[in-house]
């Protein structure tokens, strides 16, 4: 005897009750899949154990041959055979399961009453009568209930025709619903005059069709069509529903333009109850070689504004790659006020951005040589400096790639920009610069060593105001640079308790050698100090761009220790170091802020920790060790049980952001969580400690059933509003913006829903998961 099979203690899942076939069919018919049916084959291996009832085969057509198993049957001359008794029938890859059943072989005609189970693995259907043809490949049921194998779509109707063209089979039902709810008296449902199907389409039209809510009429539609698997097809979205304190009652309702199988447009009317109706539209493109995308949105007449003006924003992004090395890329956009993005929000720009970037580009690649040609441009979103665009950027590449011998690689670096103010100021400037390095590799098991000299020479014609007056300079650099780094790698067998591992650890050293050159009288195009987290203290340079390249006398020494188990999975990554300085760096960017006068830089330490399968730890700090104080620190501690359910604390503090005597100390909370099937929150909140005040919150609930779902979120913010304020003008006392957010999706309606857990990434700050161990 076969050992009992124990119950799941785990209650099943919202995927699995919604895909959870009617209680009606039979364990055979449940079992669906591609090559042999195995609905017949179930069914033919039940017969074929049991041993139970007579069995008769006859001829359906020319080549196949009707299986039928019953308690009673009568074989006629006239080739017609009648059936009763726990009847099933087989044919192809049709099953039936009825009570009563007559067979005319001359005809190929089969019809069988009493009630009756059908299924062909396309569609199941409980009804009262069948009449089938077994050569023209069609059937009628009458009085039934149907079920779409391996979908949620179910429904009832008063009659169902069956076709077979080519082995794709076709529904048309009559007086029919239709469904993707489970249970007796679904939430919603289609009531139709007819509603059509065919196996070889993702949707399904009903005609004069009415959509019942609750058991209540909500929509009568002449012609309506619907999804029946994720395959796009024009039609409405599920709109969206929403309130705040700066835009009043909000209103978007999405409709989808399926144009061609590599093309769409989705087009959104956007009500705001106070500043009127916006238009928003996005076209997309795809083939082979390229992918374009285009987003445009339009209020003609801003109702909450004194001037009523209008408001828009566009962006295009494009990627073509032309051959095998030749590409092209283009991402610009742009916002009629800087006020955009705080008011209504945006896919493509964060509320915080200081900025919209803009860049166009064609690249061209081989096995040594890379070359660009690129326009980069910013809008500014507030009281900023007004930056410098690139129009344009050439740069020519060589590099050998491979060792040209024993370790010994060259490479030579070549580029001529030109700068223009964005703001229209006469200030401008040329810069061309070349580099030509050679760098030696020697690696070991053991260790590993590097040496590299290189040779920076750049030259600028620049036309800069001074003292109110326009002053032409011509300016040539030539720079030296040396840097040496070796390494050493060490593992020994760890063990913990009852678990064992490696421990691996690899202390480095480098030296960087950069004498010091006046530079005060170049112009600040592109260069911003870079991050000095613990990578960045092996860094060659301590600014991005070209117009400041520091000097340097200075020795790195770091170490980097790791934990690993059997698996080879990184349980732990603790890294520390710091730089020591032979002589000040004297060279400075905007202020005397970013000279070095110390001996020794700031104690730059990382750990990432996988406390379990669940629960990790990751934080960074920068300590001034002359000072005795934190310069800069993060930490977060996060349980994750999957991708959609986790937990995360979070802090940050720095003292004294650059060019400001500014602290910042902030504390973070975010999570998403699926407290049932159908329940799930999800949110955020971060608070200033220094102003003892909210930056940003965010908390979402949803519902989901198998039909239908909605969602009801919360937010409140700072309200950046820059209108009308001045470069360099100080900035109002911060005001907040609180607003609600409602969305309601019918599922089979719409294929269209997004995740909960979506909500972390919006706000100002957004989701990162700080620590990435390697698996």
């Amino acid at each position: 005897m076969a050992a009992p099979v124990q119950a799941n203690s785990n209650p099943p899942s919202l995927t699995e009750q919604c895909s959870a076939p009617p209680e009606w069919l039979p364990d055979p018919v449940t079992h669906v899949g591609e090559g042999v049916n195995p609905v017949l084959h179930n069914a033919v291996m039940k017969n074929a154990v049991i041993n139970t009832g007579m069995d008769a085969s006859v001829r359906a057509d020319g080549s196949e041959r009707l299986e039928v198993n019953a308690d009673e049957f009568d074989m006629r001359r006239n080739n017609q055979a009648s059936f009763s008794g726990n009847v099933e029938i087989r044919h192809l890859n049709q099953y039936i399961q009825t009570e009563q059943a007559q067979f005319n072989q001359a005809e190929g005609s089969l019809s069988a009453t009493g009630g009756l189970v059908y299924t062909d693995g396309y569609v199941a259907v409980r009804g009262e009568s069948i009449e089938a043809n077994t050569r023209a490949q069609t059937a009628s049921i009458h009085q039934l209930d149907y079920y779409l194998v391996g979908t949620s779509a179910r429904g009832a109707a008063r009659g169902l025709h069956i076709t077979n063209v080519d082995n794709t089979r076709s529904l048309n039902f009559n007086r029919s619903s239709f469904t993707t709810c489970p249970g007796d008296r679904p939430p919603w449902e289609i009531r139709a005059r007819s509603i059509e199907m065919n196996e070889g389409e993702g949707w399904g039209r009903a005609r004069g069709a009415q959509v019942r809510l609750f058991n209540i009429p909500v929509l009568y539609v002449p012609s309506f069509s619907f999804p029946l698997t994720d395959e796009r097809k024009s039609g409405f979205l599920h709109p969206t529903i929403t309130s705040s304190g700066r835009n009043g009652i909000e209103l978007a309702q999405p409709y989808y333009f399926s144009l061609a199988p590599n093309y769409d447009a989705t087009i959104t009317p956007r009500y705001m109850s106070q500043r009127g109706i916006m238009g928003m539209a996005e076209g997309r493109y795809m083939d082979q070689r390229q992918l374009a995308q285009v987003n445009l949105e339009f209020l003609d007449q801003d109702n909450d504004r004194q001037d009523e003006g209008s408001r828009s924003y566009w962006r295009v992004e494009h990627l073509a790659h032309i051959s095998d090395n030749w590409s092209t890329y283009i991402d610009a956009s742009s916002v009629s006020d800087v006020n955009y993005f705080n008011d209504f929000g945006s896919d493509f720009a964060n509320r915080a951005d200081s900025h919209i970037y803009r860049r166009g580009q064609a690249d061209y690649s081989n096995n040594r040589w890379q070359g660009q040609l690129q326009i980069e441009d910013f809008q500014l979103l507030g009281p900023y400096q007004s930056a410098f665009r690139t129009l344009p950027r050439l740069s020519v590449d060589y590099d050998t790639g491979q060792p040209v011998r024993q370790g010994l690689r060259l490479d030579w670096q070549n580029e001529l920009t030109h700068f223009e103010r964005q703001s229209g100021s006469p200030e401008k400037a040329s810069r061309f610069h070349t580099e030509t390095g050679v760098s030696y590799l020697m690696r070991r098991p053991g260790w590993e060593w590097s040496s590299e000299g290189r040779m920076l020479l750049t030259h600028y014609e620049q036309t800069l105001i001074e003292n109110g007056e326009l002053v032409d300079r011509s300016i040539t650099r030539a720079l030296p640079e040396l840097r040496l780094h070796g390494q050493l790698n060490f593992e020994r067998p760890f063990s913990f308790s009852d678990q064992t591992g490696i421990q691996t650890l690899q202390p480095q050293v480098q030296f960087l050698y950069t004498p010091y050159r006046d530079q005060r009288n170049i112009g600040v195009y592109d260069s911003v100090p870079l991050q000095d987290d613990y990578n960045g203290l092996f860094r060659k340079r301590r600014f991005s761009g070209l117009d400041r390249i520091a000097d340097a006398n200075q020795v790195t020494v770091g170490a980097t220790t790791s934990i690993f188990n059997q698996s080879a999975e990184e349980l732990m990554r603790f890294s520390i170091g710091q730089i020591f300085y032979f002589d000040d760096s004297e060279t400075q960017l905007f202020d005397n802020s970013t000279q070095i006068t110390d001996t020794s830089s700031e104690l730059a330490a990382e750990v990432d920790f996988r406390i379990s399968s669940r629960w990790f730890f990751s934080a960074s700090a920068q300590y001034d060790s002359e000072l005795n104080q934190m310069q800069k620190s993060r930490s977060a501690v996060e349980y994750r049980k999957d991708n959609s359910n986790l937990i995360q604390l979070n802090f940050r503090q720095v003292r004294g952001l650059i060019g400001t005597e500014t602290d910042v100390e902030q504390v973070g909370m975010l999570g998403s969580w699926q407290l049932r099937s159908q329940w799930s929150v999800a949110g955020h909140y971060y608070r200033d400690l220094g102003n003892s005040r909210t930056l940003d919150a965010n908390f979402g609930v949803q519902y989901e059933s198998c039909c239908w779902a909605v969602r009801l979120s919360a937010y409140r913010r700072i309200d950046r509003n820059f209108e009308g304020i001045q470069s360099q003008q100080s900035l109002s006392p911060a005001e907040f913006d609180n607003g609600l957010s409602l969305q309601f999706v019918i599922t089979g309606l719409s294929s269209d829903r997004s995740s909960l857990a979506g909500m972390l990434q919006q706000g100002i700050f957004g989701y990162r998961r700080p620590f990435y161990l390697s698996d």
